[in-house]
């Protein structure tokens, strides 16, 4: 299969001008302008990303299928994708039907991983929200008095104030890693992290925060994802609620499968690779 650095594309590069508020965008050697809207907002960073993105694979792309040789090696790819999904009977994963989505998947999943592992290079502090502790404990270790916090918090999130009627006590607590943020003995965000049935995954869930816009939900989310590698992992899975896709999103969580209904609520799969 070619790979991406294999592959060359033409830039693509565009700027506002300000005298006529027009936008110029310049697509192999063209310019191209269109007119910038008086209730225009400017992108936000993770839009401008998203673009870029799409654009360069979108070029890529548009390579292979040009090139009937890397198109062909594409389709052998594709079938074989395709085949293998059916071998493990995977009624999650998409299975694609032409070059063209599976490319600009393989592609895009090879460039977000690239960036993932640049950004590893120069984390992000992991700074403690002013005022809190935080607890990562096996569920042997937790007191009565943490686990009736952590009940507590889940009830008041996703029964009291998401009415989502379901069987909380699952068993999975047992075999999980709780992770909570307290604050003068309560718990104002927290996460479960458990292993998945494949081999080096680990799966988040019952994912929340009492007190939002205060960097609780970042931090908490940065600290299950530190605990996962210190467990091995290879890969990270969650159920996202798809209001909050973009949240996970910053730190490199990637959408696969259609969207499904998970008590009552649209839900989306998630997953970020932890091996680049």
């Amino acid at each position: 299969m070619a790979k991406v650095k294999d592959i060359t594309f033409p830039k693509t590069s565009g700027k506002l001008n300000k005298k006529d508020d027009k936008i110029y965008r310049v697509r192999n050697g063209e310019q191209q302008s269109y007119i910038a809207s008086e209730n225009s907002v400017p992108p936000s960073k993770a839009q401008v990303a998203h673009r870029k993105l799409f654009g360069k694979v979108t070029a890529i792309v548009n390579a292979i299928e040009a090139d009937p040789k890397q198109k062909a090696e594409w389709d052998k790819k594709r079938l074989a994708y395709n085949q293998n999904l059916t071998a493990k009977h995977d009624m999650i994963a998409k299975r694609y039907s032409t070059v063209r989505s599976f490319a600009h998947f393989i592609i895009s999943t090879q460039l977000e991983q690239a960036q993932a592992k640049k950004q590893r290079k120069n984390p992000i502090p992991k700074a403690l929200p002013r005022g809190l502790k935080l607890h990562i404990k096996h569920f042997a270790d937790l007191s009565t008095t943490e686990l009736y916090e952590i009940l507590k918090a889940r009830f008041a999130v996703f029964y009291l104030e998401q009415h989502i009627a379901y069987q909380d006590f699952d068993d999975i607590d047992y075999n999980a890693v709780h992770l909570a943020l307290h604050r003068k003995g309560r718990v104002v965000a927290y996460a479960r992290l458990f292993q998945g049935d494949e081999p080096g995954q680990w799966i988040i869930g019952r994912m929340l925060t009492t007190e939002r816009k205060k960097g609780c939900g970042k931090y908490i989310l940065e600290q299950t994802i530190l605990e996962a590698e210190r467990q091995g992992a290879d890969s990270i899975v969650l159920h996202a609620q798809t209001q909050v896709v973009s949240f996970y999103e910053q730190f490199g969580f990637r959408t696969f499968g259609d969207v499904f209904m998970e008590a009552g609520i649209p839900h989306i799969h998630m997953t970020k690779s932890l091996t680049n």
